[in-house]
């Protein structure tokens, strides 16, 4: 009787163990795994943070060149930038007093670059001459070579005239001001009494 079942079944037992074979064979297939590029979060966290800050930088002689303060202070080691929110910057020059704030602002420390971004006004104040306001949407100053440039649409006012251009570029030392282009102006002629 058993072998009339053997002979009877025979063909299942091969079939079976080839099911048990591709059965193993599926389950250990490798699968590919897509990886992402990792993050080097080193990069992306800050060494330190401060609220509501007040940082000076001091020339050879012990005199104020300028004076930083924000709401925010964010400092990066990887490149040696600090990010800043809500700045302001007060340049001391010889007889000129240069106030700028805008909405974000990125300290370089290599080369020295403030870069403003986001409303940024410029008021100067001159015992020699009239108040003036430059506004745009991005500005950097070059504290070591005392320049200040933008590419972006700016607008200088003052009591009697006004400038518009694309572009701007100024040596605070020589108070040298070179409008780059697209550039129209506004004079008032002030009446004599």
């Amino acid at each position: 009787m058993l072998m009339r079942l053997i002979s009877r079944y025979w063909l299942l037992v091969p079939l079976l163990l080839l099911a048990i074979v591709i059965r193993d064979w599926v389950e250990t297939t490798p699968t590919l795994v897509e990886v992402e590029e990792t993050i080097d979060m080193s990069q992306t966290q800050s060494d330190y943070y401060l609220e509501q800050f007040k940082t000076r930088k001091f020339d050879t002689h012990g005199n104020i060149e300028y004076e930083v303060t924000g709401n925010t202070l964010a400092h990066y080691p990887d490149d040696d930038r600090s990010e800043i929110t809500k700045p302001s910057v007060v340049l001391h020059r010889e007889a000129v007093r240069w106030e700028v704030a805008s909405t974000l602002g990125l300290l370089m420390k290599d080369p020295a670059i403030f870069t403003l971004q986001g409303d940024v006004v410029v008021k100067r104040e001159s015992p020699s001459g009239e108040p003036l306001t430059i506004r745009t949407e991005e500005l950097s100053i070059l504290t070591d070579d005392n320049e200040v440039r933008t590419d972006k649409p700016i607008e200088i006012v003052a009591e009697t005239w006004q400038l518009r251009s694309i572009g701007l570029q100024s040596s605070l030392n020589e108070g040298k001001l070179n409008l780059l282009s697209k550039v129209t102006g506004r004079y008032e002629v002030a009446n004599p009494e």
